[in-house]
């Protein structure tokens, strides 16, 4: 038998296949090969970028199936008796693969997040009855969304029917998807929805980014695209110039729930080991203290000395930059504000002897984004 996960050489996923491989089970990586290099290799650089040493990666290689798919075909494009094979092979169906993007249409995401997802359930069908589909969503397509209180814990939510940006769409999209195929074949799965999720551990330049890196890649994006003289003066402040003001729409007094990705990880591994009833059960994976907007923007503006960003309700006459960075940091705080429903049970009440994180300071958000933004680091 072995666990099967698609998008293990990914953020969350990489992780999630150390979590699994150190607990001693064989592990199939469903990807693709990509950039000149086999999937197998992909998936030693990503465990090696999550930490794992070189005696970690022997073992790896000993419990770890590397099996390329290509997620938006019929069958995930393998051979039939291949696919009966891994189905009928599977104790658990993790799927974590997705394509993420703030500003990508829903069609241009659809055929990875939707069609995708709806393969690795028809897969998952032809397994045995008790294997659970582990799906791992976002918990802003259910912002707003009130906790079904029937439900233990308060955990189990409708997604929410305001997503607004196209990952947003095809997430929610995909979880119904999800319980489509669940409540249908009368089979457990489970949706995890984290939050933002962000490491301050040193990553190599290879390594998976962060979704956190959204905001800082698009800034870093805009700032490469300036004319030297002024990208200089943005990286690295000059005596006696004042700083470059950038005022963006945004509410100063809104939070951000951000949360770390080792918890999360450490969270999702939990619940995957409770017994798992037929249909779907929802979990957030949450920080329980949300980060406030104002101190992830003061960290932005420590690491591009030269600007001081603020956020405003309402700006009066954009200049070029202030409409240039707008649109991104909009698409940015729509996901990830407001935070998922307060109402919330926290984990450690679904998962026993699962830590809250300590609430996340801007030395934490420097370094989460740090090597991201050109010049710095």
């Amino acid at each position: 038998m072995t666990v099967v996960i698609t998008g293990a050489t990914g953020f969350v996923g990489s992780r999630l296949l150390r979590g699994l491989l150190a607990g001693d089970r064989r592990v199939t990586a469903l990807g693709r090969d990509g950039a000149g290099r086999p999937l197998a290799d992909r998936l030693q650089s990503a465990l090696r970028a999550c930490g794992a040493g070189d005696g970690e990666l022997a073992r790896a290689r000993e419990r770890l199936t590397a099996v390329p798919v290509d997620l938006t075909r019929p069958g995930l494009g393998l051979k039939p008796a291949d696919h009966a094979r891994l189905a009928e092979e599977a104790e658990a169906v993790w799927h974590c693969a997705a394509a993420l993007s703030l500003i990508d249409t829903a069609e241009g995401l659809f055929a990875v997040n939707v069609t995708g997802t709806r393969h690795i359930a028809e897969l998952t069908d032809h397994s045995p009855a008790h294997v659970p589909l582990l799906h791992v969503s976002t918990a802003y397509v259910a912002a707003g969304a009130d906790p079904e209180p029937d439900l233990p814990g308060g955990q189990a939510l409708p997604s929410a029917p305001g997503a607004v940006t196209g990952y947003e769409r095809t997430k929610q999209q995909a979880e119904e998807v999800v319980r489509a195929w669940a409540e249908s074949r009368r089979r457990p799965a489970l949706v995890l929805r984290p939050s933002l999720l962000a490491t301050d551990r040193p990553l190599p330049p290879d390594a998976a980014r962060q979704p956190l890196s959204s905001l800082s890649t698009y800034l870093a994006t805009l700032i490469e695209q300036l004319p030297p003289p002024l990208r200089s003066s943005i990286l690295h402040r000059r005596a006696l110039l004042p700083r470059i003001r950038l005022r963006l729409l945004g509410d100063p007094a809104a939070h951000v729930n951000i949360v770390p990705v080792e918890y999360a990880v450490d969270a999702a591994l939990r619940l995957a080991a409770l017994p798992h009833r037929a249909g779907v059960t929802t979990y957030h994976l949450v920080h329980p203290v949300e980060t406030p907007a104002a101190l992830l923007v003061a960290a932005v503006n420590e690491l591009v000395p030269g600007v001081e960003i603020v956020l405003q309700p309402a700006v009066d006459r954009p200049n070029l930059i202030e409409q240039q960075i707008a649109p991104g940091l909009a698409a940015f705080l729509r996901q990830h504000q407001p935070g998922p429903d307060g109402g919330l049970a926290p984990l450690h009440v679904a998962v026993p002897g699962l830590a809250d994180p300590a609430p996340l300071g801007i030395a934490y958000l420097r370094a989460a984004m740090t090597f991201l933004v050109p010049g710095t680091g």
